[in-house]
C-alpha cells in the first residue's frame, strides 16, 4: 500500500474550496409612504383575508368600498404614530399602525396589520415607553389586547388580556409609572349584564392580574386618569375625502401629512 507524506496530503487539502456558511435571507423592508407628491393612498390587502370569516360578500362585480380610519395619534418627540384600522360599513378588516420619525413627511407600517382587528387609545409615559390597546372585531368585539413599545413605537410587543376567546372591550387604560398601569374592560355583550372587570400590571404591561369585577365603573378605573396629550391631532375632511394629520404650533395647527379616506375596494384576487 502506497503511503501518501503528510505535507502532499495538508497541501491537497489546503487547495480544496472552504465550505461557505449559509447566507440568511434579507428581511424585507416595510414600504415607506411618502405625501412629497400628495395625500398618502394606503394599499387595501383585503385579499389576504378570509373574507366569509369576516361577513364579507364583495365580489368582482360587487366590491365592497373600504375607508381608513386613525382612532390615535401621538407625538414622541420628533416621532409621529397613527394607530387605526381599515374597514368596509359593515366590517373591520385590518389594524393598522405607522410612524414617521421625519414630521410626517415619510411613514412605514410600525406594526404587522392583525386581522379583523381596530386599534383604539395610546399612551406614552416617557419617550420610549408606550402602550396601544386594541380588539379583534368579529360579531361583537372581543379578544382585547395590548401593544408595549420601549423604543418610542419603533418595534411593538403584542400582550393578549385572555389566555381565550372571549367577549370584551377595554373602556379604560392609563399607566402612572413604566411599570404600573390598569385597564379597565367593559364585557356587557357577553350576557352578563353590567359586568366590568378591573386588571393590574406591576410589569409594565407583560402580565395582568384581576382586581376587581362590577356592576358599574370601579373607582380605580375612572375614566381621566390618563392625561392625553394635546400635540397632534388628525382632523377628517369629508368634502375632499382626507384625513388630516396636523402638530401644534403655538397657537395654530400646522398639517404634516394627508391620507385618503377611502382606499381602494375589497375584492377576491385575480
Amino acid at each position: 500500500m502506497r503511503v501518501v507524506p503528510l505535507i502532499y496530503f495538508l497541501w491537497f487539502m489546503a487547495q480544496a474550496p472552504a465550505p461557505q456558511a449559509p447566507v440568511a435571507p434579507v428581511p424585507e423592508s416595510p414600504p415607506v409612504y411618502s405625501s412629497a407628491t400628495g395625500p398618502i393612498v394606503l394599499p387595501n390587502l383585503c385579499s389576504e383575508l378570509d373574507m366569509p370569516t369576516l361577513g364579507l360578500t364583495c365580489s368582482e362585480a360587487d366590491p365592497c368600498p373600504t375607508y381608513l380610519e386613525f382612532s390615535s395619534v401621538e407625538a414622541v418627540g420628533t416621532v409621529l404614530l397613527l394607530a387605526g384600522n381599515l374597514h368596509t360599513t359593515a366590517s373591520t378588516l385590518q389594524s393598522i399602525l405607522l410612524i414617521s420619525e421625519d414630521g410626517g413627511a415619510t411613514w412605514r407600517e410600525a406594526h404587522a396589520r392583525l386581522k379583523a382587528s381596530a386599534l383604539e387609545s395610546m399612551q406614552f409615559i416617557d419617550f420610549s415607553t408606550g402602550w396601544l390597546t386594541g380588539q379583534t372585531s368579529i360579531g361583537l368585539p372581543r379578544d382585547p389586547f395590548v401593544l408595549l413599545t420601549t423604543d418610542t413605537g419603533r418595534s411593538w410587543r403584542k400582550v393578549d388580556l385572555f389566555a381565550e376567546t372571549r367577549v370584551g372591550v377595554i373602556e379604560d387604560f392609563a399607566f402612572q409609572t413604566a411599570k404600573r398601569g390598569w385597564i379597565l374592560v367593559d364585557n356587557r355583550g357577553s350576557g352578563e349584564a353590567g359586568k366590568y372587570e378591573l386588571y393590574e400590571t406591576q410589569s409594565g404591561g407583560t402580565s395582568w392580574e384581576l382586581r376587581e369585577i362590577s356592576g358599574r365603573i370601579p373607582k380605580a378605573g375612572q375614566p381621566g386618569q390618563r392625561t392625553p396629550t394635546n400635540t397632534s391631532r388628525v382632523r377628517v375632511d369629508d368634502k375632499k375625502g382626507l384625513l388630516r394629520i396636523e402638530t401644534r404650533n403655538g397657537n395654530s395647527w400646522r398639517e404634516v401629512s394627508t391620507f385618503k379616506l377611502k382606499l381602494e375596494d375589497c375584492k377576491p384576487s385575480q
